[in-house]
């Protein structure tokens, strides 16, 4: 505003000063051709003064954006790390709950091998007495497992052992039973025409020919293949 009424005194003493040289209309014209370009250049001067306070204004916007974005950026990498380290701690304890449990499943596994070995032993030992003749230890060893391990896929030996003992024990009706025991556990293993043998066995010693002989012809019928078979062969031609 300044600049503009400096003008305006530049021109009202130039319109003065040639007051004498021109006549009344010149002069008029002359100011009013003057005062418009004063109100043109004013006019320029807000312009530019409004298009300096916008650019401010855009300069001021600008720099908050940059504000915000950099605060924006500070939270973005806050919660990146607190992903990452929420991530990190996860990964640890999955491992540390897989150790554990693979730890776990190991110490059962061991448990289970020590225990399956043991159970072997025992076994071992009983059969070992049927084997040696000590019928009466061994049937006392034999019951003592069978009680211990009723489900133990070594409960069928352990019942057809005990049909043994038994036998020699001319205990022929307790050898039944536990022969019956072992075929009925497991009908389709190895020790089961060894049993069926047993019973007819059993049975002949008792003085059941009957039924030694339906317990041979059994044996044939059920296991043909096996090594029991042939014995039961021979036993029945004689029989005849």
């Amino acid at each position: 505003m300044k600049r503009i009424a400096a003008l305006l005194v530049l021109a009202f003493a130039a319109t003065h000063a040639n007051a004498g040289l021109f006549s009344d209309d010149d002069a008029r014209k002359q100011i009013q051709d003057l005062q418009t370009q004063v109100n043109a250049q004013a006019q320029r001067i807000q312009i530019l003064e409004a298009g300096n306070k916008n650019m401010l204004n855009l300069v001021n916007q600008i720099q908050q954006l940059q504000q915000d974005l950099a605060t924006l950026r500070g939270q973005n990498e806050t919660l990146q790390y607190n992903l990452d380290e929420a991530t990190k701690r996860q990964k640890d304890l999955y491992v540390d709950l897989d150790t554990r449990v693979r730890n776990i499943e190991q110490a059962k596994a061991q448990a289970a091998q020590q225990q399956q070995a043991s159970v072997q032993q025992t076994l071992d030992a009983a059969v070992g007495l049927a084997k040696n003749g000590k019928n009466k230890e061994a049937a006392a060893a034999l019951t003592q497992f069978i009680q211990a391990n009723p489900d133990s896929d070594q409960t069928p030996v352990a019942q057809y052992w005990l049909g043994v003992s038994q036998t020699g024990l001319k205990n022929y009706k307790a050898a039944q039973s536990a022969y019956a025991a072992a075929l009925e556990a497991a009908p389709d293993s190895a020790i089961a025409p060894d049993a069926l043998y047993g019973r007819a066995v059993a049975a002949n010693a008792s003085g059941d020919k009957k039924s030694a002989r339906a317990y041979l012809l059994q044996l044939l019928e059920k296991y043909p293949s096996s090594d029991k078979a042939a014995i039961a062969k021979k036993a029945l031609l004689t029989t005849n």
